[in-house]
């Protein structure tokens, strides 16, 4: 919202006008204090009379109106990144959730694509206390919302070269690549679920990327290939991550292993997750 004062110049500074204004649109405790008396509060919020003439010149039913529509954007937002756990919640608890989210913490990031990932940062603790709830609800939304991340992730996600890959290096990996760990079969919840339906239970190991066709990919890996994976994304050698994994498994290094490992590479460079040597 830009302000524009009528009066002498206001000397109240832009940024401590926008976060005013903020905690107005986000705040129902707030907003109902400016509904009741709209220049004596912002006189409270530290508004000089010239920003309190130019913000209220245009009507304070135009900045009530800002508070509502900034909490249906929020929601709308964090429902359609959640997907379906959003489905799974319902749209009144979610909403509820997002309205008690926004009165509680509240975003502290400007970029809307950024918002769900602090919702559910939020909400995860929250939905795991609540009896009421399936424990895996908040994993299925923080996964959810992982889709997005990965998708707007900043890394290049690296073209694949020719360079032989050697032991003794490190292997070129996707950038945007990153091992997770689930107790739950989470990346093949239905988008749109069944009343009741619920993942599968187990330990499920995958690598999240976005492939070079721009699209966000999950792949579930044996517990080796996360285990060796998890060490080449950390930049080991390919020898230290071959060892480091056989130990973190308990296993010894045989050919067996070695020859299941080259096939393991050769999947992951197919699919655009190793790139080739250093």
């Amino acid at each position: 919202m830009s302000v524009e004062p009528t009066l002498p110049d206001s000397q109240t500074a832009p940024e401590q006008l926008q976060v005013l204004l903020g905690r107005v649109i986000r705040e129902p405790a707030l907003r109902d204090r400016v509904e009741r008396d709209p220049d004596a509060t912002l006189a409270e919020l530290g508004l000089d009379e010239a920003a309190r003439v130019a913000i209220l010149g245009y009507g304070v039913e135009r900045l009530l109106a800002y508070h509502f529509m900034a909490h249906a954007r929020l929601y709308e937002t964090i429902s359609a990144f959640c997907g379906a756990a959003a489905k799974v919640l319902g749209p009144h608890r979610m909403h509820d959730e997002v309205r008690a989210w926004i009165d509680e913490r509240g975003p502290k990031t400007a970029i809307l694509r950024n918002v769900p990932e602090e919702f559910v940062a939020w909400a995860v603790p929250r939905w795991a206390a609540d009896p009421e709830l399936p424990p895996w609800l908040g994993p299925l939304a923080a996964h959810e919302v992982l889709k997005r991340t990965i998708r707007n992730d900043p890394r290049s996600v690296g073209e694949q070269n020719q360079i032989k890959i050697d032991l003794e290096r490190p292997i070129a990996c996707n950038g945007t690549a990153r091992l997770l760990r689930y107790a739950w079969d989470l990346h093949r919840f239905p988008p749109t679920p069944e009343p009741g339906a619920e993942p599968e239970v187990g330990t499920f190991n995958l690598v999240g990327y976005r492939h070079a066709d721009e699209r966000t990919r999950f792949v579930q890996l044996e517990p080796r290939a996360a285990a060796l994976l998890e060490r080449l994304l950390a930049g080991q050698t390919l020898r230290a991550a071959l060892f480091g994994a056989c130990e973190a498994l308990g296993e010894a290094l045989d050919d067996n292993i070695l020859a299941s490992t080259a096939l393991t590479l050769a999947d992951l460079v197919d699919r655009h997750i190793l790139l080739g040597g250093t």
